[in-house]
């Protein structure tokens, strides 16, 4: 199930649809092999996902054991309780980016809420929460499409996703990037195609 993004977001997409993604291994390819199954990252760990360091209870860096939602790696943002994932990236002062990201419900643990509640911080947005989609199963994770537009406050900016959930069932994140939202001017002309496009799409 797709989220509905506000105006500025649509138009950041459409005006940076080829942008320069600012997050490194932003969909967890690179790193230690998480095998057929998972693996257990305890807090402070910043070299077994290149780029990111693993805060708060821990994650599980997740291989074959459900489908990502990009290539065939995630995250489970709990290990036995709320963990966290970060990465620092270069910014300017002032400027405005768009945070891109993926989510979903562990499919595991019946007991525990069928959403999941991820917290993001970034620049001067800090503890947005998310919802997750109702889980799925390993092989149909429902994976959702979040975003959300920060400004930087300084020349660099720390991107926190966190987890809701204080048990080993936790919301699970992929596909993750931020690109600078274009000029005025840039942004007038993705407009003017996006809504080229959603007349097209109503004829």
């Amino acid at each position: 199930m797709r989220r509905s993004l506000p105006i500025l977001a649509l138009l950041a997409s459409a005006a940076s649809a080829n942008a320069i993604n600012l997050i490194t291994n932003g969909s967890f390819e690179i790193g230690t092999n998480p095998g057929g199954t998972f693996i257990s990252l305890s807090a402070g760990d910043s070299t077994s996902i290149p780029g990111w360091v693993v805060g708060g209870g821990g994650i599980d860096y997740i291989g074959g054991f459900w489908n990502a939602q990009d290539g065939l790696r995630s995250v489970d943002l709990s290990r036995t309780s709320a963990g966290s994932i970060s990465q620092t990236i270069a910014t300017s002062v002032g400027q405005q980016y768009l945070l891109e990201f993926w989510l979903a419900a562990n499919p595991d643990l019946a007991n525990t809420p069928a959403t999941k509640v991820a917290i993001v911080s970034a620049g001067n947005v800090l503890n947005q929460t998310f919802n997750t989609p109702p889980r799925g199963t390993r092989s149909n994770m429902n994976w959702g499409y979040y975003s959300l537009v920060f400004t930087a406050q300084a020349t660099s900016t720390t991107v926190i996703f966190q987890s809701g959930e204080n048990n080993a069932a936790g919301p699970a994140l992929d596909n993750v990037s931020v690109s600078a939202v274009p000029e005025p001017a840039t942004l007038a002309l993705a407009g003017l195609g996006l809504a080229t496009a959603l007349r097209r799409r109503k004829r």
